[in-house]
């Protein structure tokens, strides 16, 4: 049906349930439409495009523009006319709802009609193929910058999120390419790359690579959401070329072989030997009394293997709650455990405390009894300045400098220590249980599963290798396992190996 449609009949008069009908002296009236079914009023208003109209349907009503057009063309010598079609286009134009009036409908149907009639399809369809080439250019232009911030909101939305020494890095990375900051990751060559690549490793090879790695996670993580986007919008991705694969292809990132023998040149990566842990042992036994609190942290963090951090934020378990030990790094001297929180990995991490570990936190549970401030009593290892924002000790570089200086030591990294501990372990117990007490993904490893350590095991072996590791020093030793176990003659300049004992005390 075709009558003058306005604003009054189309919102308020037409429904589903009534249909309009002209009757016989001309008039429009609205007649019962027991059936409901959708049904469509077209408009002859001298401002309306031929073929517009409203669709009254039973939850909304719909402006159309429905037109004939040509959907071939015929050659000029041609007389056939199987490649001249007509067909019959019907487009939305929008909810009724969605126009201030009438006329705004009109007018957007007359601009859907141009579409219709030169591209001879549905402008729905022309506009959805217009948005994904709007979309693959925007792919296509996606920068270096852009890149880099849609990976770090990848490490910020991982169920575990990264770490903030990790962001630390990977922002570090990328201001070392802050001038590629707005080039096109597509415009990017694999020379480019390597030509940028060699003139920082001429610098430091170490942070050109760590940043060159970040870049190519990057670039690959924009690559796949790529992919993606592509994928659901029907479409074939534009950005395939990841230009930092250059770098493997090239052969400029270091093996794990020449990573050791860069690391023997420079003297880094250090693990005490026997004979040099012996030396540390025994200056942080003379230099105890002076800074107990340093001292007694560098002792427990060489039998504990821990990370520089985890045993900074260590607090005593019977000054805090039972909800805050959940989510705290604390000492348990009741069950003789030391539970880490949110360690490197953002696994929790536990360990058991053998005898002479146990020693010292007996004692320095005692100092921190004798403090009168609250919040540096529950802290292990509290700050030495009592005006400390951070609370915990931080102080362990200088200290560290002074015993290497004492022991003869060249070079040591709180990490060596670390090193230390491991290469102790690995000489005295199994791979699975040394990955367990570094902590160092057991659920990454599906073997690990079903080789862990039981509890018993655990405390068997870090009581005996923290015997193996204090009897490098026998004044240490000594005195930390007074009454417990059989002393050890002290020389100037031996240091006794211990009978191995898995006697652990009650």
């Amino acid at each position: 049906m075709k009558t003058t449609l306005n604003q009054s009949l189309v919102l308020t008069r037409l429904s589903i349930q009534v249909r309009p009908e002209m009757s016989k002296d001309g008039k429009l009236v609205l007649v019962e439409n027991p059936s409901l079914k959708p049904y469509i009023v077209y408009d002859d208003h001298t401002n309306a495009p031929t073929g517009f109209g409203v669709r009254i349907g039973a939850t909304k009503k719909t402006y159309i523009i429905q037109r004939r057009v040509r959907s071939g063309h015929k050659k000029k010598d041609d007389v056939s006319t199987d490649k001249v079609k007509d067909q019959v286009i019907r487009a939305k134009v929008g909810n009724v709802s969605d126009f201030a009036s009438i006329d705004h409908a009109r007018a957007k149907a007359q601009e859907l009609l141009l579409v219709m009639t030169k591209a001879k399809r549905n402008p729905s369809k022309v506009a959805r193929e217009q948005e994904k080439v709007a979309m693959a250019l925007e792919a296509a232009e996606v920068t270096l910058r852009e890149a880099f911030a849609i990976h770090r909101r990848d490490l910020l939305a991982r169920p575990v999120v990264a770490t903030e020494n990790t962001l630390a890095a990977f922002d570090k990375a990328f201001k070392r390419l802050d001038e590629w900051g707005d080039r096109r990751i597509s415009s990017l060559t694999g020379d480019e790359v390597v030509a940028k690549f060699d003139a920082l490793a001429a610098k430091t090879r170490t942070a050109a690579e760590q940043t060159f790695r970040w870049a190519d996670v990057a670039a690959k993580t924009a690559i796949a959401k790529e992919a993606m986007d592509a994928a659901a919008q029907k479409r074939v991705p534009v950005l395939t070329y990841n230009p930092f694969t250059a770098l493997r292809t090239k052969g400029r990132y270091r093996t794990r072989a020449q990573l050791e023998n860069a690391y023997k040149k420079k003297g880094i990566r250090n693990p005490l030997t026997e004979e040099t842990l012996g030396k540390w042992f025994e200056v942080l036994f003379t230099r105890r009394p002076d800074n107990r609190t340093g001292c007694d942290y560098l002792i427990l963090t060489t039998l504990w293997g821990t990370r520089r951090e985890e045993a900074l934020r260590l607090v005593w378990g019977d000054m805090i709650s039972q909800d805050e030990a959940l989510t705290c790094s604390h000492i348990d001297l009741t069950k003789r455990r030391v539970f880490f929180y949110d360690t490197k990995n953002r696994e929790n991490h536990e360990l058991p405390i053998a005898d002479a570990a146990y020693e010292i936190l007996i004692q320095r549970h005692e100092i921190s009894l004798a403090e009168k401030n609250s919040k540096r009593r529950q802290w292990v290892f509290p700050a030495r300045a009592r005006t400390s924002k951070i609370g915990h000790y931080t102080d362990m570089r200088t200290l560290l400098g002074f015993v290497c200086e004492d022991a003869g030591i060249r070079k040591l990294t709180m990490h060596d220590l670390r090193r230390t501990f491991g290469r102790f372990a690995d000489l005295h117990t199994s791979y699975a249980t040394v990955k367990r007490l570094l902590n160092h993904g057991q659920h990454s490893d599906p073997t690990s599963r079903y080789t862990e350590a039981d509890e018993k095991r655990l405390t068997d072996v870090m009581q005996r290798l923290e015997v193996l590791m204090l009897s490098t020093c026998p004044k240490l030793y000594n005195s930390l396992y007074a009454g417990k176990r059989e002393l050890l003659a002290t020389t100037e300049h031996s240091f006794p190996r211990a009978e191995m004992s898995v006697e652990v005390r009650a």
